[in-house]
């Protein structure tokens, strides 16, 4: 669903069989009285009492969560034009997101969409903003230790839409066999594990691969990405780019011992 114009009328696009279709075609029949309805639209051309106008197009924007690369005033200047309320199928303009879930310890999740999405984010932020702790553009890093978390997490298990967005969820980590058995391990092998999982890597894999993750996390949580934002984010931040260095190190450190020894053999 969404809200846009162009030189001859400005169009909204809503799902054939939706709520808001339906409020949206009583409010014209009741407001409007220069209307045609063709097969898949309705077109309403009256310029009389633009006020009209700009309470429906005010109220689709937000009522479809209009994505806001187009700007709404910029929509309302164009009032005059008529406006073409087009229906769509329900498999019409249908997008995909995936979304990965990643489970990091024992009580953090990430949350990671493939592509940027506000629809898709915003329902992930509705569903779990009390348990979230750290926002980039394509994650939510969710804190596990709080009540009922697991519940909510389970809840999403299969795909859903929203509105024009498909969410297909796609689950990692909850095998538990990413690390197996740790409870033989000491206690620095265990913090190297936890190293891994910082860098969101496997124990076993190449630290070729674990550098390329690195950086890429290293780029994506530098405190300069949120330059001027409120000083939790900033924080959140800083203490994660403080913990992908430190994690990185750590492995790196362990690497070159081994090569070292390796070389010496």
């Amino acid at each position: 669903m969404s809200v846009s114009y162009c030189n001859r009328y400005v169009q909204i696009e809503l799902f054939q069989g939706s709520r808001l279709l339906d409020k949206v075609l009583e409010y014209a029949n009741k407001h409007f009285s220069e209307q045609y309805h063709l097969s898949s639209s309705l077109l309403i051309l009256d310029d009389g009492e633009r006020f009209k106008k700009d309470y429906l197009i005010n109220w689709t924007y937000y009522a479809s969560l209009q994505d806001e690369k187009t700007d709404l005033d910029t929509i309302l200047l164009q009032s005059h034009l008529p406006i073409r309320i087009k229906i769509l199928k329900k498999n019409d303009m249908l997008q995909k997101v995936k979304i990965s879930m990643r489970v990091i310890g024992l009580n953090k999740v990430i949350l990671g969409l493939d592509r940027q999405n506000k629809v898709a984010k915003r329902y992930l932020k509705a569903r779990f903003g009390k348990y979230l702790v750290l926002e980039t553009p394509d994650e939510l890093h969710l804190s596990g230790s709080r009540t009922h978390f697991w519940e909510s997490v389970m809840e999403l298990i299969g795909s859903k839409i929203i509105h024009n967005v498909a969410l297909d969820f796609d689950y990692e980590g909850f095998d538990g066999k990413s690390f197996g058995d740790t409870s033989f391990l000491t206690q620095d092998e265990r913090s190297l594990r936890q190293c891994y999982l910082e860098l969101e890597s496997r124990f076993d894999d190449d630290f070729a691969n674990v550098k390329k993750r690195y950086l890429k996390l290293a780029r994506t949580y530098h405190p300069d990405n949120v330059y001027g934002k409120d000083e939790r984010t900033i924080k959140s931040y800083q203490d994660r780019f403080k913990k992908i260095n430190e994690a990185y190190q750590a492995i790196k450190k362990v690497c070159n011992t081994k090569r070292i020894c390796a070389n010496a053999s």
